[in-house]
């Protein structure tokens, strides 16, 4: 599916998705990444949300979005009590959803100029 918007000063954005891609600045990507308006984390090592842990998410909670959107494939999975814990206590809003959704979601807060990250989680083959 082809989610191209106005992205304004973004740097990086989701331009579109299928089952088992993500397209940045219409690039397939068939791996684990982080992606904000102005980085991406290519390849992210982790491969199921049960790996998300704080040194796997440090480079977000360095960055402090304001939300984390993590996409968990075709099926949503939400992480662990102690991840959610995790971005309460940093004061980060955390959103975990089906990876279509979630990249939808973030294109949405891109284009609002949000400080939105979106964590996209491939299964390892």
């Amino acid at each position: 599916m082809d989610i191209t918007q106005d992205f304004a000063d973004a740097n990086f954005v989701i331009t579109g998705y299928e089952s088992g891609s993500v397209f940045i600045n219409n690039q397939a990507h068939q791996q684990s990444l982080i992606i904000s308006s102005d980085s991406l984390i290519y390849p992210w090592e982790v491969n199921d949300v049960f790996q998300l842990n704080e040194t796997s998410l440090a480079s977000i909670l360095e960055a402090q979005p304001e939300i984390l959107i993590i996409g968990t494939g075709e099926t949503l999975i939400l992480p662990e009590p102690k991840i959610i814990a995790l971005f309460a206590q940093h004061q980060i809003g955390l959103e975990t959803m089906n990876t279509g959704a979630a990249c939808r979601t973030y294109g949405i807060l891109v284009a609002e100029g949000r400080k939105a990250t979106a964590g996209i989680i491939f299964p390892k083959i």
